[in-house]
């Protein structure tokens, strides 16, 4: 094979898995998550740091992760609000709410207020306006790509979220050892508000006001009744809960223990056994960008999860950052591929008038990570962090499998047939 052919197929590689940057509007969109993405985990790493710090409590830092996803309690309610309201103006009001909130914080660090209290009271608006934003973000994405690069699209949101958590927690930790936190959160808040400023660029974002005078909590029984009458469906948010209840809180609230408790390590340690899990998730992500369009995703789907839970129990026999590092690579690499392709799969399957409340459905799913929270900070508060480990990655597995013979359905499905 001369260099002219391999150079051909290297481009052809390349442009099938960037294929939906063509669209100039995904640029922006993507830039502007890019943008939010990094500042939300420059600010994961140096709350979390900063709460276990004070409290020496891996219970605290739980309820303290737990406490960021308490928005998606109201998912379901934003996913109505989104079909019925102006996608546009929740789309960017969700935005100055990042920009506020995280302003109060760099205003208590400046003035040496800061107080685990102020943490925990700020963490559930902080919540709220995550949930709100990627619901609306999700919705918008089939108007902004169109059917045939939706796949595609998903993958690469997908890239940009797994690049900032490797680029985040690493800038984060430098930042915060070598500058201060008050430094570190007035770089957070000026990427807050470029991500504002890339959401004001895109054009022609859908706006129109549903003329519905169905209450919302009709809406949102017609949601649930959507989802019944497709059973796959409903074993896709069964995993989705699965997996946040027992996957995600190693990223979300387990790794600073392990890295102060196990590892022995600093915060920079921290940042890398992070940047290096998201590494991981980002491979992932680019294959899946590339085969977009493969018609085994339900079992992809299924198996990155069951691998991704067999990793966990392993990490919790690793004591030293040689082992663990590439073993979390690899946990980010099952990561993605069950995320990324469970995205595909919702996406594909819904139609775009139910789109916003079975994504809201979706997102009350994400509950599954404050009780895994809960759950793993009182297993490592009380007997030790590798128990938390074991049990995530048993439990996790165990009922997945159960899932999958209940909804066969989830890992026969592929992506040959859409309803969009």
């Amino acid at each position: 094979m001369n260099v002219d052919t391999r150079e051909t197929q290297m481009n052809t590689i390349l442009n099938k898995s960037f294929e939906s940057l063509i669209v100039i509007r995904f640029r922006y969109m993507w830039l502007g998550d890019f943008a939010l993405l990094c500042a939300e985990f420059m600010e994961l790493l140096i709350l979390s740091w900063y709460v276990l710090n004070q409290t020496n409590s891996p219970m605290i830092l739980g309820i303290y992760a737990a406490l960021r996803f308490t928005g998606t309690l109201f998912s379901p309610l934003f996913g109505v609000i989104v079909d019925r309201l102006g996608k546009r103006n929740i789309y960017i009001f969700s935005r100055i709410c990042f920009v506020i909130l995280s302003t109060i914080v760099m205003v208590l660090y400046i003035t040496n207020t800061i107080s685990v209290t102020y943490v925990l009271i700020i963490s559930p608006f902080v919540g709220l306006s995550r949930s709100l934003d990627m619901i609306v973000r999700q919705s918008v994405i089939p108007s902004i790509v169109g059917n045939r690069l939706l796949q595609n699209s998903i993958a690469l949101l997908r890239t940009s979220r797994d690049i900032t958590q490797i680029v985040g927690p690493i800038m984060g930790g430098v930042l915060l050892e070598l500058l201060g936190a008050s430094f570190s959160y007035l770089v957070i808040v000026c990427l807050y508000v470029l991500a504002l400023v890339f959401v004001l660029m895109i054009r022609d974002i859908p706006n129109d006001f549903s003329k519905s005078k169905e209450s919302l909590i009709l809406n949102f029984k017609q949601g649930i009744s959507y989802a019944l009458l497709h059973p796959f469906l409903v074993g896709i948010l069964v995993i989705a809960f699965m997996v946040n209840l027992t996957g995600f809180p190693l990223n979300n609230g387990l790794m600073p223990v392990i890295a102060k408790d196990i590892m022995k390590t600093d915060a920079v340690g921290l940042g890398w056994m992070l940047g290096m899990y998201s590494a991981g998730a980002l491979c992932g992500s680019l294959v899946m960008g590339y085969f977009s369009n493969m018609k085994w995703v339900g079992i992809l789907m299924v198996l990155g999860a069951l691998l991704w839970h067999v990793g966990i129990f392993f990490i919790g026999f690793v004591s030293t950052l040689l082992v663990a590092i590439p073993l979390l690579y690899l946990i980010g690499i099952f990561q993605s591929f069950a995320m990324v392709t469970m995205a595909m799969l919702l996406m594909s399957y819904t139609s775009k008038e139910m789109l916003g409340r079975i994504l809201g459905l979706r997102q009350l799913s994400v509950y599954g990570l404050p009780l895994g929270l809960l759950f793993s900070g009182s297993i490592a508060d009380n007997f030790d962090v590798t128990w938390a480990l074991y049990l995530n990655g048993v439990i996790g597995f165990v009922i997945l499998v159960i899932a999958v013979v209940i909804w066969p359905s989830t890992f026969k499905s592929d992506l040959s047939y859409q309803k969009n």
